[in-house]
């Protein structure tokens, strides 16, 4: 019988405590959180059943029990927090610091290993074995995470191609199963908290993976590797978001650089090259810096008279990281900034005047008490570009400082049209990445309802979709607090 008084991680992992304090024996040895048990635990099983009936995805199974991480599993002396850590400690090695400045100069090819297979080769069968717990994450991870990375790419990368690699590669089987993890746990946390020692566990052993990887060239595949980066930038970033985010994407550029991987590259190359700048340009947005990897770099070619709206998804994203760059730079309030402000609008324009009937969202019901209305568009990754497109202007227009007070209409005009595409109904890849945006809609919105109605929106995403956003929802509040 499991003690009463125990640790909430052993419990929920059916595993006995030594209750030692801080940490006990199990989750100190497990490299897990040890976290305080309530005088009342609740249920393992209706954690489960609950979790099951609110938050798993349609596949028509329930969710199994947890199953706690094998007691055999080792773990390092002194193991890694973090991809950062992970990269940064490879490149000491190398007699390299990634803490320098500028950190770039570093980043040549002969800082990472010579790559091994290329994405085609399949590597040996048989790395990865399956139970009905890591079989029902990996369908999580499909029907879920697998859909937010595809949210600009028709060619569903990550929803085809990146699974059955998993079952051949033990470093993106664990970084899959620790993303899904997470998401479980934080998806109406209160229910799911018995996913959070799952998660740890993957995630520790991909960073273990990780490690042997980088010291291992003859495991080197580049497109694998960024796979993975890419998957545990996610877990880093779905629970919190933060200044010290920005550095770790040297991980990252590091890769991007070194195997020559941009926006002309194709298949999983290309489509990690894009998840990328979706995580850099949310934590600059965050931070309210440049980003690391200069939109100049990044080898676009935009064709004329382009219909996909992935693509024209994609060209809005490199228009609003060189906004960013523009409004978060040195240069933001002089007039060689105006002036790269005004060329910006002009191309923002551009964009716009080449779009397809299906960007054109169509208004229905009618206005709510706070003035918004819902929009209906037909296809998911257009509503995200429209979406983009009007918090451009408002980045333009009114940041870091307000440009002029003849703005303010078109400002207050933008913000409307950004939160009634956010209060729509839309899939949950949109609802996602438009947390970064919502942010500058509500600061720049008149009227303490209309930004409670934003405040709101994002607390949802939170609640329903485990994505971290009370940082954002507090920074809000306290701008209404300081009268800004």
């Amino acid at each position: 019988m499991l003690n009463p008084l125990g640790c909430f991680t052993c419990k929920s992992r059916h595993s006995r405590c030594d209750e030692k304090k801080p940490v006990c024996g199990n989750c100190l040895r497990l490299n897990l959180e040890c976290k305080p048990s309530d005088f009342i635990a609740p249920s393992a099983w209706n954690t489960i059943f609950e979790a099951s009936s609110s938050t798993q995805p349609e596949t028509g199974a329930a969710a199994p029990l947890p199953i706690a991480p094998s007691p055999q599993a080792s773990v390092l002396e002194g193991p890694p927090t973090s991809t950062w850590d992970v990269f940064r400690s490879h490149m000491q090695g190398l007699g390299l610091d990634l803490d320098d400045s500028p950190p770039m100069q570093h980043l040549l090819y002969s800082t990472l290993p010579t790559p091994g297979p290329t994405p085609d080769k399949p590597l040996p069968s048989g790395t990865v074995s399956l139970n009905p717990e890591t079989a029902f994450l990996l369908q999580t991870f499909l029907q879920t995470v697998a859909r937010w990375m595809d949210l600009f790419d028709h060619s569903l990368t990550y929803q085809l191609k990146v699974p059955p690699i998993t079952l051949t590669c033990p470093l993106l089987f664990h970084c899959t199963c620790a993303l899904a993890a997470k998401h479980l746990a934080l998806a109406r946390a209160s229910r799911n908290t018995s996913w959070t020692p799952i998660s740890q566990y993957h995630y520790g052993e991909a960073l273990r993976e990780l490690i042997e990887t980088l010291n291992s060239p003859s495991r080197m595949n580049p497109s694998t590797l960024l796979t993975a980066i890419n998957l545990l930038s996610s877990y880093e970033l779905m629970g919190s978001m933060g200044q010290e985010h920005r550095r770790h994407f040297l991980a990252e550029v590091s890769l991007i650089k070194s195997y020559s991987i941009c926006a002309r590259s194709t298949g999983l190359d290309r489509a990690n090259f894009w998840i990328y700048v979706r995580h850099e340009i949310a934590v600059a947005l965050a931070t309210e810096r440049p980003l690391l990897l200069s939109p100049e770099e990044w080898g676009v070619h935009w064709e004329d008279g382009e219909r996909r709206e992935d693509v024209l998804g994609n060209h809005v994203l490199w228009l609003l990281a060189r906004v960013i760059n523009v409004v978060y730079g040195e240069e933001a309030n002089t007039s060689i900034g105006r002036a790269m402000r005004n060329d910006l609008l002009q191309e923002l324009e551009q964009w716009r005047a080449g779009l397809s009937g299906s960007f054109i969202g169509v208004p229905y019901g009618d206005n709510d008490e706070e003035g918004f209305q819902r929009i209906y568009f037909t296809v998911p990754s257009a509503a995200a570009a429209a979406f983009w497109y009007h918090v451009t202007y408002i980045l333009l227009y009114a940041e870091p400082v307000l440009q002029d007070a003849a703005y303010i209409p078109e400002i207050q005009r933008q913000a409307m049209k950004v939160t009634n595409i956010a209060i729509s109904d839309f899939p949950d890849p949109v609802r996602v990445f438009a947390t970064h945006g919502l942010y500058y809609a509500a600061k720049h919105i008149d009227g303490l309802a209309q930004k409670a109605r934003v405040w709101n929106i994002l607390k949802d995403v939170e609640n329903e979709l485990g994505y971290h956003t009370r940082s954002v929802v507090k920074r809000l509040q306290d701008l209404v607090e300081q009268g800004i």
